[in-house]
């Protein structure tokens, strides 16, 4: 079977975090836990924003995507997690790998680019206020959203074709928790260089288009507050700003971390516990630091609180 292709019936084994049973117990109360909070916190985020009428505001559309790929993304992978936490064979199918990896990377990508539309809104919103209407119109705002979903899964179709084109050899055992695409590539058993310079550039053109676009919004951002006469105006942009700012530094310190490296320098027993950071952490950070930093938001959720309780 040496060289055959996986898609006949043939299984991927994942080889998780630990073979220690009461380890593995501890670590499904943990990520079990963490979901909760994830699925919880962004789906209160995402109906908030859409029964209130006071977030029906460009900033908040975006809010409630952001939360609403931080939920998906995250449930592409937690729940077989979970699953295979408390089973001794840690077994995805062919399809079902493929399809974890393509979904996986449609919503992380689009994230990215929609964290650049958020950076792009904060500087509409400071830098041009009186423009602000228009340059982030209902449409404008839609087709920031759109672009975003398009770009992140064109680029996970090219992703996924690429990795799922090759021929796979030994005992298909892939070193990670879940079908993520380094560990899949070191399976194969023919030269996957030109498949690792197509992924790189991709990789490397998503993230540094967003990065690039996020700088210089708040570039243009800090040039404008350091020229405002009222330092509680400059405090109040700073403020506006921090949350996205720490959801950019969470989302992009990582995927940088593990993308942008030649094959050669993983470590993927290393790179099992980053991932926990972007597919675990991040997705229940989001929600808390845009509510608990968000006056508006805090707001809302006493007054939809207050009605219900009045029911």
């Amino acid at each position: 079977m040496e060289g055959a292709n996986l898609s006949q019936g043939i299984e991927f084994e994942l080889l998780g975090f630990t073979s220690d049973l009461q380890l593995q117990i501890l670590l499904f109360v943990v990520f079990l836990g963490l979901y909760a909070i994830t699925v919880l916190g962004n789906l209160i985020m995402f109906f908030l924003i859409h029964v209130s009428a006071t977030l029906h505001t460009p900033m908040y559309s975006l809010l409630k995507s952001l939360s609403f790929l931080d939920f998906c993304y995250s449930s592409t992978i937690i729940p077989q997690t979970l699953v295979h936490f408390l089973t001794h064979r840690k077994v995805i199918s062919y399809l079902g790998c493929m399809a974890q990896l393509f979904f996986y990377a449609g919503f992380a990508t689009s994230e990215g680019y929609l964290l650049a539309a958020m950076a792009y809104d904060r500087y509409a919103a400071i830098c041009n206020p009186l423009l602000y209407p228009i340059t982030m119109s209902p449409g404008v705002c839609a087709s920031l959203i759109v672009g975003s979903y398009s770009a992140g899964f064109l680029n996970s179709l090219i992703h996924t074709s690429c990795i799922f084109s090759l021929k796979f050899c030994g005992a298909h055992v892939i070193i990670h928790f879940f079908c993520d695409g380094p560990p899949i590539l070191s399976l194969s058993c023919v030269d996957t260089s030109l498949c690792e310079i197509l992924l790189f550039v991709f990789a490397g053109f998503n993230l540094l288009s967003c990065i690039l676009s996020i700088l210089v919004s708040y570039l243009l951002i800090l040039i404008t507050i350091l020229r405002m006469n009222s330092a509680q105006g400059k405090l109040k942009a700073f403020s506006t700003c921090a949350s996205h700012l720490t959801a950019v530094c969470l989302f992009y310190g990582t995927t940088l971390f593990m993308y942008l490296r030649p094959r050669s320098s993983y470590a993927l027993a290393q790179d099992r516990m980053v991932a926990v950071i972007y597919t675990v952490v991040i997705p229940v950070l989001n929600p808390l630091v845009y509510s608990l930093r968000n006056k508006d938001v805090k707001e809302a959720l006493r007054k939809v609180w207050g009605r219900k309780t009045m029911v």
